[in-house]
């Protein structure tokens, strides 16, 4: 299995100049994850939120933790449960959230080299996936898992099904945006659901979703309603 994991990226870095290589060592743009090994996954967890890997650039970071660069996913939680975040967005905040809805977090990418200085997943280059999270689910209580990405190249979603669990995506999976683990895999069955962005860039592509289309009139006397079912929809699914 490892020979299979490092497999392509060797390929590719053998192909690439040694320049390029170089340059890339030289300019500190390989990223290892700050936060996987610092939170591990809880054996008391029930539901589970898995990313790509934080951007290479920890400096810029709003808070020192997982989606701490812009926050985005932390605000719109935080709208969706007032009560249990308080007024100001802390570390402790955010962990005392998660323990408190018995959430973990993690994500597919240890180690990536980045091609340039996009944040985004597909300019990156994995070269060590978060193998550890198998055992990680099996030893705890989770029964779903969210992922932020999808079904592109290195989103969340595709890294662990299909290059960490050597699974296919279906049609189906892609139309309902959602997959039920058979118990064979983790000892129980598992959910794995791909949420829509939380983030305020993704709206346009919120407003072409079948999702909000079936919604919306619920929301037809709200200011900003499209930002008010965004809060709901995640209010339900990590109550």
């Amino acid at each position: 299995m490892c020979t299979l994991q490092y497999a392509p990226v060797l390929l590719i870095l053998l192909t690439l100049p040694a320049s390029v290589v170089a340059e890339n060592t030289d300019m500190k743009r390989i990223t290892r994850h700050l936060y996987l090994d610092k939170y591990p996954v809880k054996p008391e967890a029930e539901k589970l939120i898995v990313g790509t890997i934080h951007p290479h650039d920890k400096s810029q970071f709003q808070l020192p933790f997982f989606y701490g660069n812009r926050l985005s996913l932390w605000k719109i939680l935080q709208q969706a449960f007032p009560d249990d975040f308080g007024p100001e967005l802390t570390v402790n905040s955010i962990l005392s959230f998660l323990q408190k809805h018995r959430i973990a977090m993690s994500d597919t990418i240890r180690e990536c080299i980045r091609t340039n200085d996009s944040a985004l997943d597909k300019d990156l280059i994995p070269t060590r996936l978060n193998w550890e999270l198998i055992d990680q689910i099996r030893q705890s209580n989770i029964r779903e898992i969210f992922f932020t990405s999808g079904f592109q190249k290195n989103n969340a979603f595709k890294l662990f099904y299909v290059d960490i669990l050597g699974m296919k995506i279906t049609k189906e999976i892609r139309k309902n945006r959602e997959v039920m683990l058979s118990p064979h895999i983790f000892g129980r069955p598992v959910k794995l659901t791909i949420l829509y962005s939380p983030s305020g860039a993704a709206n346009r592509a919120w407003a072409q979703t079948q999702i909000w289309k079936d919604n919306q009139h619920k929301y037809v006397d709200s200011p900003t309603p499209l930002q008010d079912f965004k809060v709901d929809y995640y209010r339900e699914k990590f109550s």
